[in-house]
């Protein structure tokens, strides 16, 4: 299964981010992260650890070198490889913006993994057979975006 590269406006990325009540200290995981946006904003805006999930090795030479630049070592990571074979228990925030089939596909590996109480928290597309606690509205600029928040 492979999710083309599109990120996630700013706005979006802080909204879902607020959306899922992230807090100093807490980790966020980012599968798909592309150029570690989101996970920039964890660690820069939240006070969160940022953990970015990414197979395209461009992408994750991109997100190291943010973080470099930004000072960031220490807080924001970059995991290279495939989204499944990653271990989500060590998350309290999850963001995802891969597709509703993606979305399906790691439900299973979710649900087994993330402890109680943790977050998960997606852009445009729903986690299909789960049910929102809650689903905001943003103006990007180019079009409305969804994002639904669910808690374990």
């Amino acid at each position: 299964m492979t999710v083309p590269y599109v990120p996630t406006p700013r706005d979006v990325a802080l909204e879902m981010l607020r959306l899922a009540n992230v807090r100093p200290g807490e980790v966020v995981v980012d599968p798909g992260a592309g150029e570690c946006g989101i996970v920039t904003l964890a660690v820069t805006v939240f006070d969160a650890v940022g953990i970015g999930i990414e197979i395209n090795p461009a992408l994750v030479k991109a997100c190291i070198e943010n973080f470099e630049r930004l000072g960031l070592r220490g807080r924001a990571y970059v995991v290279w490889g495939d989204l499944f074979d990653f271990d989500y228990s060590i998350a309290d925030v999850v963001t995802l913006y891969l597709g509703s089939d993606v979305n399906e596909a790691l439900k299973p590996k979710l649900s087994r993994e993330l402890r109680r109480g943790a977050r998960v928290v997606s852009h445009d597309f729903e986690v299909p057979g789960w049910r929102a606690v809650k689903s905001v509205t943003v103006n990007g600029p180019l079009r409305t975006h969804r994002i639904y928040l669910y808690i374990i």
